[in-house]
C-alpha cells in the first residue's frame, strides 16, 4: 500500500560516512501506524531493519508492506542501483586523500571534484539536483515562494560594503560590538546583517554576542576575487537585476547595451562597458569578480587545447578577437608552437597585455588594438577566435561582428567560438541549467544580450551571410563552455 508523508524532513550532519551525513527523518504512515524513517542516499533505516541500497524515490518492499515515496515530480519506480553511483563520491574522496565537504572554517576551498574526474563530479552534479528536489518538495509551494531570497542581496551587500568578513580574524571569536566599532556601522545593525547571514552559512555563533568565520566567510575575508564577488553582485548586478522589467517597459525588444536595467540603475545613457571604463577602480573590481566566475574547474583552458584541432591549421596564423591580455593564446602557443597569434582589444587592454607575455613566446604572440564593432584588419589569417565575447551582445550586434570579419577571410577561413549554449529545457541537471539561465538574464540586465542555444548560433551565421556553414559545435566533457565552428565557403575576399 502507499505510504504518505505526514512529518518532516530534516537535513544533518554527522556519522561516519560522507552519506551517512547527509541524513533525512520521515514519518510516514502504514497501516494506520507511524514508523520514524531516516535514510542516506546508501540507505534506509526504519525500526531494527535496514534496506541496504540509495533511495531517492520509487517503489519498495519491506517485510509485507509495499510503500511509495511521493517525493519525484513523477513519482515513478527506480532501480535501487541507479543511484549506488553516489557511493563513488564518498570511494574517490577517501582513495584520493581527500577532504569530505564540510562548513568548518578550516574546510577545502577547491573544488570537491578535480576536472581529470568527470564521472565523479557527474555522481556529484546529481546528488545537488537530487537533494534540491528534496528540499523544494518538503517546503511545499507556498513556503517556497515565500523566501525572501531579496533580502540574501541586503546581507551580502552590507558584508561587502563594510568589508565585515575582514575585520574577523579567521580563527578569533569576536563580539558584535566589536565588528561594529571595526566596520563603522550601528552595533544592532550588525547583529541583524550577520544573524541573517549565518542562516545562509556565511559566519556562525559559536556562543552568544560572539561571532565566528565558516568556510564561506573566510573565503570572502582572503579571497579578494570572492569579495569582489559579493560586492559585485550586491552592488552593480542586484541594482541593475531590479530596473530590468522597467527597462523592458520602457525599450520594448531593444537590443541597445544602453537601454537596459544597468542604464537606468546608474541613471545614464551609456553601456556598462563605457560606465565601468570611465571608473577604473570599479571596472577592477568588475574584472576581478568575473575573473572569480571563469576561473572555475569548468572554464579551464585545457579544453580548447585539447579538443579542437588546432594543428590542421600547423604554421598557420590565429587571432583572438577581443582576447584580453592574451591568456589564450599563451597556453595555445605553448601547446602548439608552430602556429602565430595575434591578440586583439582595445588600446588600454593590449598595452597591458603586451607587458605580461613570456618572453620566450614574444616571437608567436602579436598584440594589435582593434574594435571588433568596425572592419577586421587581418587579413588572410586561418582561424579567428572569440572565446566568450558574442554572448556579450545581443544578436544585431554578433551578426555586425561577424560582418566585421569578412572583408578579411580567404576561402577556408575559421570562425571558432568559445562560449555558452543553452540546453533544450530538462536535459541537464536543475542547477546547471538554472546557472546558465540566470547568467542569460545577467545578460539582459547589463547589455541587452543573451546566451543562445544550438541552433540560435547557426542562425547568427546564417544571418550574417549565407556563404559562412556552420558546423555545429561540441561541449568537452567537465567543460562549462561549447566550441563551435564556421567556416566561409565564399570566395576570398581579401584584396
Amino acid at each position: 500500500m502507499d505510504a504518505l508523508i505526514v512529518g518532516r524532513a530534516i537535513c544533518g550532519l554527522g556519522g561516519a560516512s560522507m552519506y551517512s551525513r547527509v541524513m533525512v527523518l520521515l514519518s510516514i504512515t502504514i497501516l494506520d501506524y507511524e514508523w520514524p524513517v531516516y535514510f542516506g542516499l546508501c540507505g534506509l533505516t526504519w525500526g531494527t531493519g535496514t534496506i541496504l541500497g540509495p533511495i531517492l524515490g520509487g517503489a519498495f518492499t519491506v517485510s509485507s508492506a509495499t510503500w511509495r515515496w511521493h517525493l519525484q515530480e513523477t513519482p515513478q519506480t527506480v532501480n535501487c542501483d541507479n543511484i549506488g553511483k553516489h557511493c563513488q563520491i564518498d570511494n574517490y574522496l577517501s582513495s584520493q586523500g581527500l577532504k569530505s565537504p564540510s562548513f568548518d572554517v578550516d574546510a577545502p576551498t577547491e573544488p570537491l571534484v578535480p576536472s581529470d574526474a568527470p564521472e565523479i563530479e557527474a555522481a556529484r552534479s546529481e546528488l545537488i539536483d537530487a537533494t534540491l528536489m528534496l528540499h523544494d518538495l518538503i517546503l511545499g509551494p507556498k513556503e517556497y515562494l515565500m523566501k525572501f531570497t531579496h533580502d540574501w542581496l541586503i546581507s551580502m551587500q552590507a558584508i561587502g560594503r563594510f568589508n565585515i568578513a575582514k575585520s574577523i580574524p579567521i580563527h578569533e571569536e569576536v563580539s558584535y560590538a566589536d565588528i561594529a566599532k571595526r566596520c563603522g556601522v550601528n552595533e544592532l545593525d550588525v547583529r541583524r546583517i550577520l544573524r541573517h547571514a549565518m542562516t545562509l552559512r556565511l559566519f556562525k555563533e559559536p556562543k552568544r554576542g560572539v561571532v565566528a568565520h565558516t568556510a564561506a566567510s573566510r573565503m570572502i575575508a582572503e579571497d579578494q576575487q570572492m569579495a569582489d564577488w559579493v560586492a559585485t553582485t550586491s552592488d552593480e548586478l542586484w541594482q541593475a537585476a531590479t530596473q530590468t522589467v522597467n527597462a523592458m517597459v520602457k525599450h520594448p525588444g531593444s537590443q541597445e547595451p544602453n537601454e537596459t536595467g544597468f542604464a537606468l540603475a546608474n541613471g545614464t545613457d551609456k553601456s556598462v562597458f563605457e560606465v565601468l571604463s570611465q571608473n577604473p577602480p570599479r571596472a577592477k573590481r568588475f574584472g576581478s569578480a568575473m575573473k572569480a566566475w571563469t576561473e572555475g574547474t569548468g572554464y579551464d583552458l585545457q579544453y580548447v587545447i585539447d579538443n579542437y584541432s588546432w594543428k590542421k591549421v600547423d604554421n598557420g596564423t590565429v587571432v583572438d578577437v577581443g582576447g584580453s591580455h592574451g591568456f589564450a593564446c599563451t597556453r595555445l602557443a605553448k601547446a602548439f608552437p608552430d602556429l602565430n597569434f595575434i591578440v586583439q582589444d582595445l588600446p588600454p587592454v593590449i598595452e597591458a597585455g603586451a607587458k605580461t607575455v613570456p618572453s620566450e613566446l614574444s616571437d608567436k604572440i602579436k598584440f594589435m588594438a582593434y574594435d571588433f564593432l568596425k572592419e577586421q584588419p587581418v587579413k588572410n589569417a586561418d582561424i579567428y577566435f572569440f572565446r566568450w565575447i558574442f554572448h556579450n551582445w545581443s544578436d544585431k550586434y554578433c551578426i555586425q561582428i561577424l560582418r566585421n570579419q569578412i572583408p578579411a577571410l580567404k576561402k577556408g577561413a575559421r570562425i571558432v567560438i568559445n562560449d555558452n549554449v543553452l540546453p533544450e529545457p530538462g536535459t541537464m541537471p536543475r542547477w546547471r541549467e538554472e546557472r546558465l539561465r540566470s547568467m542569460d538574464l545577467t545578460m539582459l540586465e547589463l547589455q541587452n544580450s543573451r546566451e543562445r542555444e544550438l541552433e540560435d548560433w547557426a542562425k547568427l551565421f546564417e544571418d550574417a551571410d549565407p556563404r559562412f556553414t556552420f558546423k555545429g559545435g561540441k561541449q568537452p566533457a567537465g567543460s562549462n563552455l561549447w566550441i563551435l565552428e564556421a567556416v566561409w565557403d565564399g570566395d576570398s575576399t581579401t584584396q
